[in-house]
């Protein structure tokens, strides 16, 4: 019987095993702190400082630059702006990235802010992003090189190219929904999911949706688990492994946990990233009332 659970087991980790991206690349780099502390200093390295800047002051990786994380959440929450390729042009410029630079984000806050602009970059066009694996706080207690310096970064120009591929809208979801061509997956709250925490003007979910809050996914510490864990939870939340995947939250955040995690295991993945601000202040999208399922 053992033998049998056991061969049970490969079989669905087997089934979640990572597939090329419609690029034929996995986007999303999760680089540990060995890695980064071996690369400090380099000139094709940009480090990305997500925190609050009273945090940033206090000490950040040497050669991090501070981002305004709120700003950027304020900015994308308005879909005009958020395909305002003009805008976003102007707020890239003063980080310094070019067409090789290597982007390396971290945050205080279990990558929920670091994935935002994780997400938010990739759908600009930067080609080479990726997450540190772990909040400052654990890189600071493990004695890693922390500065308050704050570096000389000069600005370069950035063409925005907008990635259809990484960004789903309003739309795309109903036909997804309707065709059943793509897994939508819901990074909300319990509560939110079942329609009991309301945070727009009708609550509950999109129908067929699978639920998979992003907090399930990364340790208090900040640090994803290990893939296995990773693929049991989304086979138990029911996400079909043959299938693209769009994520969403209420405003992009969690739900860019949530995409990370996916492109990471190899999933075709975009981001519904106005999510439910969206989807339930709308008047004609379909909204399901129930439950949440069990707890992952």
């Amino acid at each position: 019987m053992a033998k049998f659970w056991l061969a049970i087991s490969l079989v669905l980790l087997s089934a979640f095993a990572p597939v090329a991206s419609a690029s034929g690349a996995n986007l999303a780099r999760l680089v540990t702190f060995d890695e980064l502390q071996k690369r400090l200093g380099a000139e094709d390295l940009r480090i990305l400082d997500a925190r609050s800047k009273e945090d940033y002051d206090k000490g950040h990786v040497p050669g991090a630059v501070w981002v305004d994380a709120k700003a950027v959440e304020t900015m994308a929450a308005k879909s005009e702006t958020l395909t305002d390729r003009a805008t976003w042009e102007k707020w890239i410029a003063p980080l310094g990235i070019g067409p090789k630079t290597d982007v390396l984000v971290y945050d205080a806050k279990r990558q929920l802010d670091a994935a935002r602009l994780w997400w938010l970059l990739g759908y600009l066009g930067v080609e080479r992003i990726g997450l540190l694996d772990g909040n400052f706080s654990l890189w600071a207690s493990e004695k890693r090189p922390v500065t308050t310096e704050i570096p000389t970064v000069d600005p370069k120009p950035f063409k925005v190219s907008f990635r259809a591929d990484r960004h789903a809208t309003r739309d795309e979801v109903l036909k997804a929904v309707s065709s059943k061509t793509a897994t939508i997956v819901d990074a909300r709250t319990d509560g939110e999911y079942a329609g009991t925490l309301l945070r727009a003007k009708r609550g509950g979910h999109v129908p067929t949706s699978c639920h998979l809050e992003w907090n399930n996914l990364v340790d208090q510490n900040g640090r994803f688990l290990d893939d296995a864990s990773l693929r049991t939870k989304l086979a138990k939340a029911g996400v079909k492994p043959d299938e693209p995947v769009i994520t969403h939250c209420q405003g992009g955040g969690r739900a860019s946990v949530d995409a990370f995690v996916f492109e990471r295991l190899g999933f075709r993945t975009r981001n519904y990233y106005l999510g439910w601000s969206d989807w339930g202040n709308a008047g004609d999208t379909p909204v399901e009332r129930e439950n949440a399922g069990p707890k992952q």
